[in-house]
Formats: C-alpha cells, sequence, structure tokens
C-alpha cells in the first residue's frame, strides 16, 4: 500500500488509522504493526521514484536511475530479509506493549 505522501510521519497519518485496526485483527501488536511500517517505509524510499530526496541525489551524482536500480537492488533484497528475520522475532516474542 503506498499513499503518495512526500513524509514518512505524513504517512503514518493517513496509514495508522487503517493498519492499526488490521492488525489487532490478524492478532498482532500494535508495536509490530508500527515496525513493519517502518520497515516498508525506510526501504521503500530507497528505490521509489517520486522520492524527491533520492531523485535530487541521483541528478547531482548524475547517476540514471536504471543504474541506480542496478546497484541498490542486492541492497533491497538483503534488507528485505533483515527485516522478515526481524518481524518474526517481534511476533515471536510477542513485542509489544511497554
Amino acid at each position: 500500500m503506498y499513499c503518495f505522501k512526500k513524509s514518512g510521519s505524513g504517512k503514518a497519518m493517513a496509514l495508522m488509522p487503517l493498519l492499526i485496526p488490521l492488525g489487532d485483527l490478524i492478532g498482532l501488536t500494535r508495536q509490530t504493526t508500527i515496525l513493519a511500517y517502518q520497515f516498508g517505509d525506510g526501504i521503500s524510499n530507497m528505490i521509489w521514484f517520486t522520492y524527491g530526496t533520492l531523485l535530487i541525489f541521483l541528478n547531482y551524482g548524475k547517476v540514471p536511475l536504471q543504474k541506480w536500480y542496478k546497484f541498490v537492488w542486492p541492497l533491497i533484497v538483503t534488507l528485505f530479509v533483515v527485516a522478515v528475520f526481524f518481524l518474526m522475532l517481534a511476533t515471536k516474542i510477542n513485542y509489544g506493549p511497554f
């Protein structure tokens, strides 16, 4: 699910009223749901072509977007695997209310 908002906090304000009840419905703690959102937002910002900061830095470095995708793809896969591991760990230990 992608929301066309510029900031991560703006996306969180728009999506959390939808994601928190969904996480509650499937048995996730609220902290695990928020952790999943943070992983997804952080990882997707490195590849999403409408993310302004990414385009500015690529333009300054004169790096074509396709070349950036080819370079960053192994990192994205690695971060995705690490995020899945930590989300599985958070679910197993019932990472929750403090």
